[in-house]
């Protein structure tokens, strides 16, 4: 029992040992998360693909919109009941055409002990308050699931929340930014939830990769949200500009040169020929760009800029003329820090938008761009249909694809963009794993299987042991007789187990040769010397005082 016992604790031990160093190697190794979309488009001024998430206990569902920006990603926010009843009262199925909503009294986790005024603060708007949107909202921590049950995402425990009722954002954000939140003084940094992914390990660096997704393909394209890295089916290499430095604005990081906007029909002038720089935010829609440059956009395409809503309304007229011509834009991206340019190209489909209540009282067409001054260039989700954005806070420095919109039968390629100084303990799946780490494994193998010859090598040694110990026990002895007969002490010779190499070679034989397991009947009678099995008085299975019998069924010695 001893020696099976110790068999299976030497091949099991070694595999145990692997296992943990390989569990607790995964342990230390991030990869990047992939946040799936809800599989809903949701807007009051367009459809854009949402993402959901549960905040709470027990959790409340809700439909975000991921938030590039610096200054309001450092947050998540959620659209209260309040955005409902008391902002749109008699707005039919309000909660789910705003994303659902959130209600704070009802979670066992909400908490403001931490935050005045009962948590009641100005929305972190930096840049966005430039284009006139602002609000406020109730503050407060909670719990965080990333997406929904069963999908295996991290849960975060006491993550900061905004609920807000304000009409200027019909959806809540899902902030992207990993700068902390300073609310109450500057000692106090809350940190975001890219900041909590990165400090507790889920993720191998401060990073996110985002593209808005295609209300207008056939079929219908959801968007792409990354935290840890980025999807490779989602980026076109041949279109790509990368090592884009951050700007030195915390607020107005993500700014790229916009050379030129120009649209494929025969004969048709640029629209924008001279460069201006834009800051990519996905908290808004439209365009927003120079009055010359809008004013060419009105010539081009019969555009009307309507003054009570501040949009071009199209009509009906307008509209088919559009869908005539079929316009395909192109978008020349440059930076300040390459010399490279890129192509984000989109067709007229993807301006091609409605907007209703509460921006207008009905439905209606729109084309998705705004007037705007120097400090309100912006390239807003529109612009986000077609272009891949990949952030990367810890080299500070980010990089915009032409976005790819693969069949959803594809496998998606993540890969991780390791944090400097954490590469080692960064793979995503189905990276090829690091000469460190191969040398790793070889040596820990080695190590393994030195111990498991060594384990053999000593079972062997034991086990010849207790047997030369066995065939000593089982050898009958018996007193020495000087006067003794040659013969009688031939008779008295111990017996064998195991041939040595000394004698003739016999199975299971005593030095006598005299006694054999299996014979048949003596020369003088059938109980002289061979038997098959004992029987009468020699039918013992313990031996009886005073009589000694030899291991393999022999006569007694007398």
């Amino acid at each position: 029992m001893c020696r099976t016992v110790l068999w299976l604790a030497l091949v099991i031990f070694p595999f145990l040992c692997a296992r943990d160093v390989a569990a607790a190697a995964d342990a230390k190794r991030a990869g990047p998360i992939s946040l799936p979309p809800s599989q809903y488009f949701d807007g009051d001024d367009g459809w854009w693909s949402s993402f959901q998430i549960q905040v709470g206990t027990p959790p409340q569902t809700v439909r975000l919109f991921p938030g590039t920006s610096a200054s309001a990603g450092s947050t998540i926010w959620v659209v209260l009941a309040e955005g409902c009843w008391k902002a749109n009262p008699g707005l039919p199925n309000c909660p789910n055409v705003r994303g659902y909503t959130f209600t704070r009294n009802e979670s066992t986790t909400w908490s403001t002990q931490q935050l005045s005024s009962g948590g009641l603060y100005a929305l972190e708007t930096v840049e966005e308050a430039y284009l006139g949107l602002t609000g406020s909202a109730y503050y407060g921590f909670d719990t965080v699931n990333m997406g929904i049950a069963g999908q295996g995402l991290p849960t975060l425990p006491g993550q900061l929340v905004a609920g807000f009722a304000t009409d200027n954002y019909w959806l809540g954000s899902l902030g992207l930014s990993p700068l902390p939140l300073n609310l109450t003084n500057l000692d106090s940094h809350i940190l975001s939830l890219l900041g909590t992914l990165r400090n507790q390990s889920y993720v191998p660096g401060s990073s996110w990769a985002y593209t808005a997704g295609a209300f207008y393909r056939d079929p219908q394209a959801y968007g792409s949200l990354t935290f840890g890295g980025y999807d490779a089916t989602r980026q076109d290499s041949k279109q790509t500009l990368s090592n884009i430095a951050f700007r030195a604005e915390d607020a107005r990081d993500l700014v790229v040169q916009l050379q030129t906007i120009t649209y494929d029909t025969i004969g048709s002038a640029p629209l924008l020929t001279k460069p201006i720089h834009m800051f990519i935010d996905s908290l808004v829609s439209q365009l927003w760009l120079p009055i010359e440059v809008c004013q060419q956009f009105e010539r081009a395409f019969n555009l009307t800029w309507n003054a009570n809503s501040s949009l071009y309304l199209i009509d009906e007229h307008v509209h088919s003329a559009l869908l005539a011509q079929n316009p395909t834009f192109t978008f020349k991206i440059g930076a300040d820090t390459v010399r490279e340019t890129i192509d984000i190209v989109l067709p007229y489909a993807a301006f091609d938008l409605n907007v209703t209540w509460p921006i207008t009282n009905g439905p209606s067409r729109y084309f998705p761009l705004q007037r705007a001054n120097t400090s309100q260039y912006t390239l807003g989700r529109v612009f986000l249909q077609g272009a891949y954005v990949i952030a990367d806070y810890d080299r500070q420095n980010f990089t915009i694809s032409q976005a790819l919109f693969p069949p959803t039968s594809v496998q998606q390629k993540l890969v991780a963009i390791c944090a400097p100084g954490n590469e080692a303990a960064c793979r995503g799946p189905g990276a090829a794993l690091s000469k460190g780490a191969i040398a790793g494994i070889v040596v820990g193998a080695i190590i393994i299987l030195c111990l498991f010859i060594a384990g053999f090598i000593w079972i062997a040694r034991n086990r010849r042991k207790r047997r030369r110990q066995q065939a000593a026990a089982i050898a009958p002895s018996y007193p020495v007789d000087e006067k003794a007969s040659s013969d009688a002490r031939a008779q008295h010779a111990p017996l064998n187990v195991e041939l040595d190499g000394q004698g003739p070679t016999r199975y299971e034989m005593d030095q006598g040769n005299e006694f054999r397991p299996e014979l048949g009947p003596g020369k003088e009678g059938p109980d002289k010397y061979g038997r098959h099995e004992l029987k009468r008085a020699w039918d013992s299975h313990e031996l009886a005082a005073g009589e000694m019998v030899a291991v393999e069924l022999e006569a007694p010695l007398k």
